[in-house]
């Protein structure tokens, strides 16, 4: 059987997933510390971990503060897309 292309939203997800799990890794932090540092559960932070899409604003900045996320990470997680390079050089020119 053929594979199939994710779907659109599943692509976007990815980025979303993949922009946290990254930096999840690089300092070493799991969901039990993720969760404590944003003030929910770990259930919570797993079920958000799945679907990017139902994080609220709050919860994102206080992700990205706790994760030290870089400016063009957040600004994808935020987008929901990956950016190009043309936004990325006038993100870095601003």
């Amino acid at each position: 059987m053929p594979k199939l292309k994710p779907s659109h939203k599943e692509a976007l997800s990815r980025v979303e997933r993949a922009c946290i799990s990254s930096n999840m890794d690089l300092y070493c932090l799991y969901e039990e510390n993720v969760a404590v540092k944003l003030g929910i559960t770990q259930w919570t932070i797993q079920n958000k971990r799945a679907r990017p899409g139902t994080f609220t604003l709050s919860e994102l900045w206080d992700l990205s503060k706790s994760l030290k996320l870089t400016p063009v990470q957040a600004a994808s997680i935020v987008l929901r897309r990956p950016l190009t390079s043309k936004e990325i050089k006038e993100f870095i020119l601003l």
